[in-house]
This record gives structure tokens, sequence and C-alpha cells, in this order.
């Protein structure tokens, strides 16, 4: 699985990149070859696609994002599907959390009449580009290719000018309503963040980072919220959801395996043999036979 972040702050070659207090802005075609693949992101974003398609997925939910579309990602783990000989070309803002709240605070009455209340809870929140904000993503750029870069002082308020631009637009109450929850201290739960990505190999580790909290921390609060041990807690998830496209998607067995986070279709045939008493072909064919 690939760290996208990481990725692309220590492989600079392959994107136009910008940094400003500890945000990193870049501009890249993506060089994913194979149809699906699976993203770690350690940082939110937000991303305006400049050309191009692809299609997220996430928890039996999924995103088109093609020309013009532009979205809020959660950070956490995320599959990035490759239509067919689609190219895709993007403008990617790494953001830290500190940074939105902080924003959203300083600009509290300027936003007050959109902060009506709307749920955010996925991990994808779409977002309506007016032309103030598409203005402002074709401004960009030329700030990627200019020698020398410009200051960071002026990178912050070019930025400043896109969250608000994006915030003040009312189609775009989801996200104005998840920053005035991080800045009530509404963070995302345990459970909501387990839920979110058990799909995926992630180690405790980086649970524990998405959890912002220590390793030692995670694991005393895991075993207190779900009675049991993460090993064994994500891999009875992965069978539920296993169990679930099975019957009711039309997903090939080696796509059910991938979208539940099996290593290949041999590793997902044996383990829901093992715990389910029959392969999954014939656990379908079986619900089919119903």
């Amino acid at each position: 699985m690939i760290n996208l972040y990481e990725a692309l702050k220590n492989f600079p070659n392959l994107s136009k990149q910008l940094y400003c207090k500890g945000m990193l802005f870049t501009n890249y075609e993506c060089p994913q070859m194979v149809s699906k693949t699976r993203f770690y992101i350690e940082c939110n974003y937000i991303a305006y696609v400049i050309s191009g398609r692809r299609i997220f997925h996430k928890n039996e939910n999924s995103w088109e994002l093609k020309e013009g579309t532009c979205l809020f990602v959660k950070n956490g783990t995320i599959i990035s599907e490759k239509p067919k000989d689609e190219d895709w070309c993007v403008m990617v803002f790494f953001v830290p959390e500190p940074f939105l709240k902080q924003l959203t605070i300083e600009n509290k009455t300027a936003l007050q009449e959109n902060s009506r209340n709307v749920v955010a809870d996925d991990m994808v929140i779409p977002l309506d580009v007016n032309e103030l904000s598409k203005s402002f993503f074709v401004s960009m750029l030329p700030y990627f290719t200019q020698s020398p870069p410009p200051p960071e002082s002026l990178l912050e308020l070019k930025f400043k000018e896109l969250v608000l631009s994006l915030l003040t637009n009312e189609k775009n109450r989801a996200f104005l309503s998840y920053l005035n929850n991080l800045n009530n201290g509404n963070t995302p739960s345990l459970e909501e963040i387990m839920y979110n990505n058990f799909s995926f190999k992630l180690s405790i580790e980086e649970y524990a980072k998405l959890a912002c909290k220590s390793v030692p921390t995670f694991k005393r609060e895991f075993r207190r919220v779900f009675n049991d041990s993460p090993a064994k807690w994500v891999m009875k998830q992965r069978l539920n959801l296993a169990s679930r496209l099975l019957e009711n998607s039309k997903l090939s067995i080696s796509e059910i395996g991938y979208e539940c986070g099996f290593e290949n279709q041999t590793h997902f045939s044996r383990v829901f043999k093992e715990k389910m008493g029959m392969a999954p072909l014939q656990f379908r064919n079986n619900l089919q036979a119903v």
C-alpha cells in the first residue's frame, strides 16, 4: 500500500511542489499503472482535477473524480481505480487539521451564515467549485513553475483564499460542518476510525497515528471498546464485508478479496473457508440458490 503523502514528499521528481508552513502543495500527473491501487493518506488534502478521471472506493461507497471536480479527502485509506486508458492530472493541497481549524476560528463571523450543521461522515467530501474557486486554481498553476519559488507568506495567503472561497460557498456546508465539529472537539471516534479502515493492511502504529494516540494507549482503548484484539476484530470485519459483497454485489471473487484487504485470491479463499466453512464461490452459489 502506498503512503501518498510520503511518496510525493520523498520523491519530488513525481510532481511539481511548493511548501508552506508544514503544508505541501503538489501538481502532478498520476503515474498509476494498475487498475486499482491502495493508498494510505496520513494528512487531509484538497484535490482539484485538471484533466482525466479516477474513481475512489471506500466501504462500499464510490466517488468519480473527473475534470473540474474538487473534493476534500480525510486522512485514512482509500482505493483509487484507474479507468482504462485514462490519465489523471491533479492539483493537491495537503494541509494539517490545525491550520484548517485555526482558519475557521479566525473567520467565524464571516462563516456564520453557512455554519448550519450537515452530516459529513464519509471519507470524501465533494466540494462545489464556483467561479471564485475556479479562478484560484487557474491562478495557482504558474506558482508551481516559478523560479525562485514564491515566498511562504504569499502561498499562505493564497491557500487561505482557496479555503475561504470554498467555505463561504453555501453548497459546501458539509465541509464547514466537518471543520466546525473538529473545533468543537468532536474528533473521529475509535469506532469510526476502525470501521473506516479495517479493509486496509495497516500496522498498529498507523492505526494509532490515525487515532492520534500512542500505541499503548491505542491498544488499551481498543480492548475496552471492542473487547477483542485488533487482529481478530479486523479479520471478523473483513469476512463480514466479504459476505455482504458476495451476496449483494456482482464483483468477482478476486475483486471482493481485494476490496476486503486480503493479499490475493488464494489467501482470501483459504481464510474464508476456514472461518465460514465453505469457499467464497460456494457461499455465493448457496445464496443464489435460496
